[in-house]
């Protein structure tokens, strides 16, 4: 038996439950004030682009920390990086609680966009748990727990603000996200052993040069485009829906639950079934077609049935794609740059829905509000392509 297989089975589901709620946990966060936010920034007097900014901080700041964290969980551990950061999370939305201004939340959601970096760490620790056969399926686990997360964010940080926007609703989500925080520091205590290899090299090689690896920098680049596409939906779907269909914030809301919902389910529970049988490298680039085609058909729906078509191709796609790639992108790395490798594919992740929200409104007011759905199949085409010629060539000697 490989040393993996034995490590995977001993374990048992109580690492992978931890780790589920890790990644669940820092994609509540990334949701929990966004139903509040824009409320509570023209409360403060801010300007629309002011609070924009302050939401897409913590998506910077997951940019710019998850090689960090990677390579620190590559050096010290999966377990001390994790149980760190989930606690500075806590804190973080403790802090977030008092803030004032609009200032103050843009850079706390930044503080706390840094930290919540660790994301890269907990896929290291999913990949360290898995064998050849089990990867998909594990990785599926923790999209589910990606896909729940921004269900359930937008959706508790709507129901506990309240009506009124005020100080106070405000600091009861933060305080709300700062409860869940803290929640997953004592799972991960209780639950999560080290899973970084004993025989894993102490000290972690220098951030991996994947620009010099074709087939790695390849799936990065699928992933970048496939999360700035996704971005742009998400972003613009609001603003189209109301101009296409004259629909509100409850079907707003209803729909993006769904389409997180199937996505979630897909993931964790039927993609080690599909993995097994037709392999991530045919589901990654079949996905990426579905996804082309929801986007697609977004451009040309005016009713009802076609967005929901429309909708289920995307989250169809969705459910496939994440989890192909984070088990593509686990086996070009070696134990001991795990961490830093998936550290790099994260911080695609995350510049992607940077990307995203600052390209859709321009496309959306200058070309039209079906054109970031254009531009959105357009990168979803180009994507495909890559991850065809990425996946067919030979994989790296982990």
């Amino acid at each position: 038996m490989k040393p993996e297989a034995a490590q995977s089975r001993q374990l048992g589901r109580g690492p992978l439950l931890a780790l589920f709620l890790v990644v669940f946990v820092s994609m509540t966060g990334f949701g929990i004030v966004i139903p509040i936010v824009p409320f509570f920034g023209v409360h403060l007097g801010a300007s629309a682009t002011e609070i924009t900014y302050a939401i897409g901080a913590y998506s910077f700041g997951q940019f710019l920390a998850a090689p960090l964290w990677g390579r620190l969980s590559d050096r010290y551990g999966r377990r001390l990086i994790l149980i760190a950061t989930l606690a500075l999370t806590a804190v973080f939305y403790v802090v977030l609680a008092q803030a004032t201004t609009i200032d103050e939340i843009g850079v706390t959601r930044f503080m706390t966009g840094l930290v919540a970096g660790n994301i890269a760490a907990a896929f290291a620790a999913a990949a360290d748990i898995s064998t050849e056969e089990t990867r998909a399926r594990t990785m599926g686990v923790l999209g589910a727990g990606v896909g729940l997360g921004f269900i359930v964010g937008p959706a508790i940080g709507g129901l506990v603000a309240g009506g009124d926007p005020t100080q106070a609703d405000f600091a009861r989500v933060a305080y709300v996200a700062a409860a869940l925080a803290a929640a997953s520091v004592v799972a991960a205590i209780v639950l999560l052993p080290e899973t970084r290899p004993a025989d894993a090299p102490l000290q972690a090689r220098r951030t991996p040069r994947f620009w010099t690896r074709p087939r790695l920098f390849a799936l990065v680049g699928v992933t970048l485009l496939t999360l700035t596409a996704q971005a742009l939906m998400e972003s613009s779907f609001g603003l189209w829906s109301e101009k296409e269909l004259a629909w509100g914030p409850p079907q707003l809301g209803a729909t993006f639950a769904a389409l997180g919902l199937v996505s979630a389910l897909l993931q964790g529970g039927g993609m080690g079934r599909l993995a097994q049988r037709f392999g991530e490298a045919r589901l990654l680039t079949g996905g990426l077609v579905l996804y082309a085609m929801g986007f697609t058909l977004l451009v040309f729906a005016h009713d009802v049935v076609l967005v929901i078509t429309a909708m289920l191709l995307l989250a169809l796609g969705g459910g496939v794609v994440s989890p192909s790639l984070q088990s593509l992108v686990s086996r070009e790395a070696a134990a001991e740059e795990r961490g830093a490798v998936l550290g790099l594919q994260q911080s695609a992740s995350s510049l992607g829905r940077v990307f995203g929200p600052l390209a859709s409104g321009p496309v959306f007011d200058a070309l039209g509000h079906n054109a970031p759905f254009a531009v959105g199949a357009g990168l979803m085409v180009a994507a495909a392509l890559l991850a065809a010629v990425a996946t067919r060539s030979p994989a790296a000697k982990a």
